[in-house]
């Protein structure tokens, strides 16, 4: 009886809590709904960005002045340089100058081991000259026998002549003069014939040989080919060295002048005797002027260069201030403008104005609110302006890329 009483209690006690949450819980849910309502009213939307669009630049097609320039950059250099070489192989034997040392043209700088071209040059020497006295003594004794020829058969005719006008004269007598003195014909005509042509050939072959010899020893030696200073010298007593490999450079430094290597649409420019604006690097308020002197082959009026010497390809500006005016030394490094062309009072614009499209050179023209594409021809283009010859006017505004 007890015991179904106390279930009875906590059965109900069961409900009573299960209904006590479930009101709870309906109580909350009107509230979570409402505070979720209130804040979506109060959030404000993220706005959508407008689009921009790029302006493009506009430009006034103006009257004025057009200067095409070149600029280049070089350097000061001796208007005389070269590069010194053997013209044979060999070892050195002796060096007479180093480097920065002055020399005077025809100086030995430096020489090969030439001893027994120098014992074979002389023993050359002297068959020379045997062959040469062998040869001037036929040529003297010919000489004296030519004039006792001539005299005989002056003789022989005079003879033959007194015979001829005398009555008395045999034919036979006349007839035998008429020999001698064909005879002392034959003799002179034998003698016009000079010496033997043996001791000719002997005098030619020996001095063949003594051209020879010099040109080997030549070739054995460096010689300065004008007055100069040595810029450098890479030579070594003892040291091997190879025909025609460059081993020493001497430049005149007494006479300056710009050298600059140009590439080659640059000298298709140029012209030798235009002239130009020179600034040094260092000195940038300084301006010099000059002129082209020379361009290489084949942009110049010089011919093409058959031998190693003639190899400089460096564009040649003669500058106008000496070096001691303009205070300018070898090796200074220099801006030069040449003026190609000029014109005055014509129409430009910048190149970014003007468009290309398939070949097609033409500008975008504003009109009021209007824009139309004219076809324009150019002139003058430089970096900064374009001459317009055709299609636009003065004033005209062009809308850019």
């Amino acid at each position: 009886m007890w015991y179904g009483t106390f279930l009875g209690k906590h059965k109900l006690l069961g409900i009573t809590l299960a209904l006590t949450f479930f009101i709870s819980g309906c109580a909350l849910l009107p509230a979570n709904r409402t505070q979720q309502i209130a804040t979506d009213e109060d959030a404000t939307p993220t706005p959508i960005p407008t689009r921009i669009v790029a302006r493009k630049p506009t430009y006034t097609v103006k009257l004025g002045e057009i200067i095409d320039e070149l600029t280049f950059s070089g350097r000061i250099a001796a208007v005389d340089q070269k590069d010194l070489f053997f013209r044979t192989s060999g070892r050195v034997q002796a060096l007479f100058f180093e480097r920065n040392d002055v020399v005077k043209a025809g100086d030995i700088i430096a020489e090969l081991e030439i001893d027994n071209l120098e014992r074979e040059l002389i023993s050359a020497n002297l068959d020379l000259e045997r062959a040469e006295v062998r040869l001037e003594t036929a040529l003297r004794d010919l000489g004296y026998e030519q004039e006792t020829a001539q005299a005989n058969l002056d003789i022989a005719q005079l003879q033959l002549s007194l015979l001829r006008r005398q009555t008395s004269a045999s034919p036979e007598d006349i007839a035998i003069q008429e020999r001698r003195t064909d005879m002392a014909q034959i003799s002179v005509d034998r003698l016009s014939n000079g010496v033997d042509q043996l001791l000719e050939n002997d005098v030619a072959r020996a001095k063949l040989e003594v051209a020879k010899l010099e040109k080997a020893i030549t070739d054995a030696r460096i010689t300065a080919p004008f007055d100069g200073q040595l810029k450098s010298v890479s030579l070594l007593a003892g040291q091997a060295v190879e025909a025609y490999d460059n081993v020493a450079v001497i430049a005149d430094v007494e006479s300056l002048e710009i050298s600059a290597d140009l590439l080659s649409n640059q000298m298709d420019n140029l012209e030798e005797g235009m002239i130009t604006s020179v600034t040094l690097v260092s000195r940038p308020g300084l301006l010099l002027e000059g002129t082209v002197r020379r361009l290489p082959f084949p942009y110049g009026g010089s011919s093409a260069g058959s031998t190693v010497e003639d190899l400089d390809k460096s564009t040649r500006i003669t500058l106008d201030q000496s070096a001691a005016e303009a205070g300018y030394e070898e090796g200074d490094l220099v801006r030069i403008i040449v003026e190609l062309e000029r014109k005055n009072d014509v129409l430009w614009l910048p190149p970014q104005a003007l468009r290309n499209f398939d070949g097609r050179r033409f500008a975008v023209v504003q009109d009021g609110d209007a824009q139309s594409r004219v076809d324009v021809t150019v002139g003058i283009q430089t970096t900064e302006k374009v001459e317009i010859e055709e299609g636009l006017e003065e004033g005209q505004i062009v809308i850019g890329q």
